[in-house]
């Protein structure tokens, strides 16, 4: 995922004509952060991923290269990421598949309290957790990320 997102982002920002500092800016992001994202060095949250879906006015698969798809079903000026329908779309497929925390956590190899803060909105899974999740639950990041229904 990293190197795809890595090459994506900087494809955009050229599409847009936008540099990293102009980008961290517009967006409220650190400077710091995009390097390091661009250069492969970080994964960015989910929180960031919605930021940077919105910014850019393209899917969060397409962002994160899941689907090549970029037709963006959200355009808003607002760059704010709600986290609160990850939190809720996590647990409810979650149930829905009769899961516990602990199954659903060996099931796609992350640990249990990890899972267990992303439900009660305490951390914000990174970008590669969020791929594995929706593919786990055969739903786009987009939906799970609550940028679509």
């Amino acid at each position: 995922m990293e190197q795809k997102f890595v090459s994506n982002i900087k494809l955009l920002r050229k599409e847009f004509n936008v540099s990293q500092p102009q980008l961290a800016k517009e967006t409220g992001l650190a400077n710091s952060e995009i390097s390091y994202w661009e250069n492969g060095e970080r994964t960015p949250n989910a929180r960031v991923i919605i930021i940077l879906s919105r910014y850019f006015q393209v899917t969060t698969d397409y962002l994160l290269k899941v689907n090549e798809d970029n037709t963006s079903v959200y355009r808003s000026d607002d760059y704010c990421a709600d986290m609160t329908l990850l939190n809720k779309r996590l647990k409810d497929l979650r149930i829905k598949n009769k899961l516990s925390q602990s199954e659903l956590a060996k099931n796609v190899n992350i640990s249990q309290p990890a899972i267990n803060y992303w439900e009660l909105g305490k951390r914000t899974p990174n970008a590669n957790a969020v791929i594995t999740l929706a593919n786990y639950f055969g739903v786009t990041t987009d939906y799970l990320l609550g940028e679509s229904d």
